[in-house]
């Protein structure tokens, strides 16, 4: 039984409680479990036995915000009264919950007399003593003592009985002992091997109001590697959490208490030092602690992805492999539209249990490359107070991080980078997808007390100074958490960045190019892989183009937009429109795309979403693109065993390496057909390099509605493309034709190539694409 009455208190005390800053009265409830109340409005219930009763104050959820307070309070207390028949007397302990209901009672059981009111009181300064978590695994802390939301007197017994029970003076009392400022339990190893991050944990007996706020507390560590050199970088506060599932839902619960960590990766051999930096900002008091001998021995892990050094239109692993992402966009484990547009039904939401499956179906497909965001549904450091786990602006949810944690981890083991997206558009947009109700720096809403916001309008974020103190602030934690991790491959500030709110207007006024070079550089600065960064715009290179000066910034490292076109345009004809037109001096990628940006592409829409994935992926290479574009509808491609598509190009694409320094773009080659037959088109995408030419030769109808059964469309003959490049020199050359579906070697012979001669290639008969290599024959 759930009962609540509506209680006015004016005591000053019960204002420091929960609402210091108030010193008026205000109204808070009374909630009872397992009793009722014999007086509305009165903290009084009757109770019967066998069984347990709670009597509880809880405020306003809307506009309950921690308080430093509750933080600097040394002690919870009331008074309880037992009112009953007979003198035996009652059990019971304190308790208290946050708002998403993790229950922390009294260790010690306090014995109430029938007829004598009893004072209780339990300390709040003490970590891992006088609390014990209920029904969960975590130990009571400084960061759980600030989160109490409601708290009370708990009841039980096993005899049958009935009583009354009354409470008054809930409060919290006296001051927080303030604790040393000193490392304890510093856990570094001695050694690793190159490439492999480093996770090391750390208590400090000091205990903060805002871990995550570097205005208070700022844990940093300085690494001198083998050179000599000494950088610093930060560390984080965070939690450890078990992951369990009940049917199909995910469950993380909190264990242990907070700790602090920092994450570092040696790239070079050798012997590294390390030291801790800890500064309490408020009281200006700091220790440093000494240096740490790491020594890093080789291995054959990969490194973290750079622009290339050799073309700075590709990317190159810092080991010195070229990098070409074979992508798909696993934006968040479940879309609604995808269920509705592809008729999947509802599929349940299992969280990163989804991502596990998913990961590992891309990795045995060839995938080396996933996009993941960082969005109020799954993975935000801040989302609004209404969420669980979310406290508003400048509270970070480590319970979000550790499911990132796990799947970029699972992603990095399976050979998977991650294009790690932190904002989407909708977060600061009112009419596109529209976040902006969710986004815990809005001041207008409801929740806007207990999230802390302070922007009444979206379009000011790029100018606002509080805004970007705020983004600096969480870039930190970012760049603490993650920075260190070779296997994200990059970081989008935004996704659809033009979508937000007023976008036009500040990039006339040129801050959206000021806000994303701070971004930017800010991140790769304080990031120990040094990341790439970009941001990302919507629809196709037209806007990209339109917003250019975004991709300019000296601290953006490559270019990202979308490219969902109209159903009529074949997407091979946008690939070569594509290359045509972006020809920027940085690597290029496309990292949504599929239809237009509902996936709709009419009645046979799945079949042509089938051609659009295949000719992403086999025109990628000749488009001036960095990587394969990355398919919004992951979920079509998996639950309909697609894969096989990404599988072959990943198999064409070993062995070829785009690092030349010239390299001659054939997107519309000569193709010639001795015998067309009726209603077909063909056509072909080529580059070529220094002595070694690519190319891909389709069926233009058979490529745009990908067919389930080939031999609708005709086997065709002798169809030769003519390659007009002078970056072949004069010798044999090797000729290998492939199939793209499934991959085999389907023909091999040697060709001359001849000065002044034209370059011609024959196709074996093919019925959709084949796709070919052409290399100069070694001496």
């Amino acid at each position: 039984m759930h009962l609540q009455a509506t209680y006015k208190l004016l005591s000053v005390i019960f204002i420091g409680f929960f609402f210091p800053l108030l010193l008026t009265a205000i109204d808070g409830t009374w909630r009872v479990d397992g009793g009722k109340f014999i007086t509305p409005g009165e903290p009084k219930i009757e109770v019967e036995f066998p069984g347990g009763a709670t009597l509880y104050l809880e405020p306003d959820r809307h506009t309950f915000r921690p308080q430093r307070s509750t933080f600097d309070s040394g002690m919870l207390e009331m008074e309880i009264l037992i009112s009953a028949d007979t003198p035996d007397p009652v059990k019971g302990g304190l308790f208290f919950k946050d708002k998403e209901g993790l229950w922390f009672q009294s260790v010690e059981e306090f014995t109430f007399t029938p007829g004598v009111w009893k004072h209780v009181a339990v300390r709040l300064d003490q970590t891992g003593r006088n609390w014990r978590g209920v029904g969960n695994d975590a130990i009571f802390d400084a960061e759980v003592a600030t989160r109490l939301f409601s708290a009370g007197i708990s009841l039980y017994g096993n005899e049958a009985r009935r009583f009354t029970a009354e409470c008054r003076n809930l409060k919290l009392s006296g001051d927080r002992k303030i604790q040393e400022l000193a490392i304890v339990d510093w856990n570094l190893p001695t050694s690793g091997e190159v490439n492999q991050r480093v996770e090391s944990r750390f208590k400090i007996p000091r205990e903060f109001f805002n871990p995550y706020d570097p205005d208070e507390v700022t844990v940093d560590y300085e690494l001198k590697t083998p050179d000599g050199k000494i950088k610093r970088y930060p560390g984080f506060w965070s939690h450890e959490y078990i992951r369990t599932r009940h049917f199909t839902r995910e469950i993380i619960q909190p264990i242990g208490s907070g700790f602090w960590e920092i994450r570092f990766t040696p790239f070079t051999e050798g012997e590294h030092q390390l030291r801790l930096i800890i500064k309490d900002v408020l009281k200006n008091e700091e220790i440093v602690s000494g240096w740490h001998r790491f020594i890093a021995t080789p291995s054959q892990l990969p490194g973290p992805v750079r622009v290339s050094t050799k073309n700075l239109h590709f990317f190159e692993l810092a080991t010195g492999e070229f990098f070409f992402p074979i992508g798909l966009n696993i934006h968040t484990n479940t879309d609604r539209r995808s269920e509705i547009g592809f008729n999947f039904g509802h599929l349940p939401d299992r969280g990163t249990y989804d991502y596990d499956d998913y990961i590992d179906a891309c990795s045995k497909a060839g995938i080396n490359a996933i996009e993941v965001w960082m969005a109020g549904w799954t993975y935000a450091l801040e989302h609004t107070a209404i969420r669980n786990g979310y406290y508003g602006v400048g509270r970070y949810n480590t319970d979000a991080a550790w499911r990132l944690d796990h799947v970029i981890n699972t992603a990095n083991a399976k050979k998977i980078y991650i294009n790690l997206v932190i904002d989407n558009h909708g977060r600061l947009s009112e009419e596109a997808d529209p976040e902006w109700g969710d986004n815990p720096i809005n001041s207008t809403t409801e929740y806007a007390v207990a999230n802390g916001g302070f922007l009444k309008i979206p379009g000011e974020f790029f100018r606002s100074e509080p805004a970007k103190k705020n983004n600096s602030k969480r870039a930190r934690y970012i760049a603490a958490r993650w920075g260190a991790t070779s296997g994200i491959m990059a970081v989008e500030l935004w996704s659809e960045v033009d979508l937000t709110s007023q976008m036009r207007e500040r990039y006339q006024d040129g801050t959206a190019q000021s806000w994303h070079q701070q971004a930017a550089a800010e991140l790769r600065q304080m990031s120990q892989s040094n990341w790439l960064v970009s941001t990302h715009t919507c629809a196709q290179f037209h806007n990209t183009l339109g917003l250019i000066q975004l991709f300019q910034q000296p601290a953006i490292t490559h270019i990202a937009g979308d490219a969902y076109c109209n159903p009529g345009l074949h997407f091979a004809e946008h690939l070569r429109d594509y290359c045509k037109n972006m020809k920027n001096d940085k690597p290029q990628l496309i990292t949504e795309y599929g239809g237009n940006s509902s996936g709709g592409l009419h009645d046979s829409k799945s079949n042509q979403l089938l051609g659009s994935v295949h000719c992403g992926l086999w025109g990628s290479l000749f488009a001036r693109l960095a990587g394969t574009p990355f398919l919004w509808w992951h979920d079509f491609v998996i639950l309909n065993n697609h894969l096989d598509h990404y599988a072959a190009f990943a198999q064409y694409l070993k062995g070829i390496d785009l690092r030349s320094d010239k390299i001659d773009y054939l997107p519309e080659p000569a193709v010639t057909v001795p015998n067309t037959p009726a209603n077909q088109r063909y056509m072909a995408m080529a580059l070529a390099m220094q002595n070694r030419a690519y190319g891909w030769l389709f069926n233009h109808t058979a490529t745009q509605f990908y067919p389930a059964d080939a031999s609708v469309y005709p086997e065709v003959k002798d169809i030769a493309v003519q390659l007009d490049t002078a970056l072949l020199t004069p010798g044999n050359y090797r000729l290998r034709w492939f199939s793209t579906l499934p991959y085999t070697e389907i023909s091999s012979s040697v060709i001359k190539v001849e000065s002044g001669k034209p370059i011609v290639v024959v196709a074996p008969p093919f019925r959709i694409d084949t796709a070919f290599k052409l290399e100069l024959e070694k001496p």
